[in-house]
């Protein structure tokens, strides 16, 4: 199993560095049910905020990554229960980040009886407990 970092998979979805994407390209498709690819929570929070962050890519965009990576079977994908269940969430609010909601997963899978913010959205949209 090798892990994967941030950049190499942005590279690959984004297809816009001329040396960059094709490297990640050899590399993605030379993973196997051998040796697959392993991606960590922290990998898949930072990929969704730098496609809507950098690369201004819609929710639909965002969630439709985030499902082609998750669907791979050639890619582990750590906590991917939550990493599931917080793209749910994603895709039924219309403001909520895919890092809260998976923030949010990943806490109740671990025992959390909640989590708080600050963040009205992720409040609001991800289960969340508002702070105050």
């Amino acid at each position: 199993m090798t892990g994967i970092d941030t950049n190499v998979l942005i590279r690959f979805i984004a297809q816009d560095d001329p040396v960059q994407s094709p490297a990640a390209t050899r590399f993605m498709s030379s993973l196997n049910a051998e040796q697959p690819g392993f991606i960590s929570s922290v990998v898949l929070a930072e990929i969704s905020w730098v496609l809507l962050r950098r690369y201004r890519l819609s929710r639909t965009e965002i969630a439709q990554s985030i499902h082609d990576l998750l669907e791979t079977a050639e890619l582990i994908v750590e906590n991917s229960g939550c990493a599931h269940r917080a793209l749910a969430v994603y895709n039924a609010g219309t403001s909520v980040e895919f890092a809260d909601a998976l923030i949010a997963e990943i806490a109740s899978w671990a025992g959390a009886n909640e989590t708080v913010t600050f963040d009205k959205v992720a409040a609001a949209q991800a289960g969340m407990k508002l702070l105050k």
